[in-house]
């Protein structure tokens, strides 16, 4: 896992722990065709749409807005 990847299983660990935060990181890159090691900040904005919906299933709709978001600006920090 690169930084980039590090940094969004941080992002949902307190929401969703940090096993299963790891967990969907590296499942959400395979179903992107790339490995946590690649993800780059070009591929923020199509991980954070592709987490979004399953996210709502274990934190609400606006928790998992929340949460999209603040992937879509790991290029900022």
């Amino acid at each position: 896992m690169n930084r980039i990847a590090e940094e969004i299983a941080q992002i949902l660990a307190p929401v969703i722990g940090s096993g299963l935060a790891i967990s969907t990181v590296n499942m959400q890159c395979k179903k992107m065709g790339i490995s946590p090691d690649l993800l780059s900040i070009n591929d923020l904005n199509k991980f954070a749409d592709m987490i979004q919906v399953p996210l709502e299933l274990f934190a609400g709709a606006r928790i998992a807005e929340d949460l999209a978001a603040e992937i879509r600006l790991i290029h900022k920090r």
